[in-house]
């Protein structure tokens, strides 16, 4: 019917968009489970995060979230950008809530394991392993290594 088009249309997105994961890799880390339970990242990594766009407030903003709630059960703030035409919500594992009493941090999971970009921040001496996430996404990863 016209009312179910017009109300399938009114919740497709007016822009294009897409959620991004970054993770912060430490020195010595090697596995999903060690960096995953990461609260935060060296000062270079939270400059570097703070540079793909600006952090908004989940409780109030009214933009594309990419999965995560206003009622901050997934975090208080992400980082945000957007244009005429695309908004991106970046998920930084960082910034998503440490359960310390899962180890395999399955909330933090649900976002980071989702999304089709992964951005890591490699502290670690050796070259990041792109299956050290695991995942049915992260089908493009941009390793950067300071």
């Amino acid at each position: 019917s016209l009312f179910r088009d017009l109300r399938g249309l009114d919740l497709k997105a007016g822009r294009e968009v897409l959620k991004i994961a970054v993770i912060y890799v430490k020195h010595g880390q090697e596995t999903e489970q060690a960096i995953l339970q990461n609260s935060q990242g060296s000062c270079e990594y939270q400059e570097f995060v703070a540079s793909m766009g600006w952090e908004i407030d989940l409780s109030v903003h009214i933009g594309f979230m990419g999965g995560l709630e206003k009622n901050q059960t997934t975090g208080a703030k992400a980082n945000y950008f957007c244009t005429a035409a695309t908004e991106i919500v970046f998920h930084d594992a960082t910034k998503l809530p440490t359960d310390l009493s899962d180890p395999r941090q399955v909330k933090k999971k649900r976002h980071i394991g989702n999304d089709h970009v992964h951005i890591v921040w490699n502290e670690h001496w050796r070259p990041y392993r792109p299956k050290t996430i695991g995942g049915d996404f992260g089908n493009a990863i941009i390793v950067v290594t300071p």
